[in-house]
């Protein structure tokens, strides 16, 4: 897990990034806020986005396996 701190203005920008699949997320907080803190949104919104992506893997791979591709019929 890796993550870039970039001051703009009186906000803070997050990015957090999963070096196993180089997934990243972004998220702009109050720069007083502690830099804890703000990591901590950042990675909450980080495994939000990996587990949807999860799920989408995952409803992809079963529809292939019963052999529908959610693409409705074909006439």
């Amino acid at each position: 897990m890796y993550f870039e701190l970039y001051p703009v203005g009186d906000s803070m920008k997050v990015s957090a990034i999963d070096g196993a699949t180089g997934t990243e997320v972004s998220i702009v907080g109050p720069a007083k806020l502690p830099q804890s803190e703000l990591e901590r949104v950042a990675l909450n919104k980080l495994n939000y986005v990996m587990n949807q992506k999860a799920d989408e893997n995952e409803q992809s791979a079963s529809a292939s396996r019963s052999g529908k591709d959610g693409k409705g019929w074909v006439v």
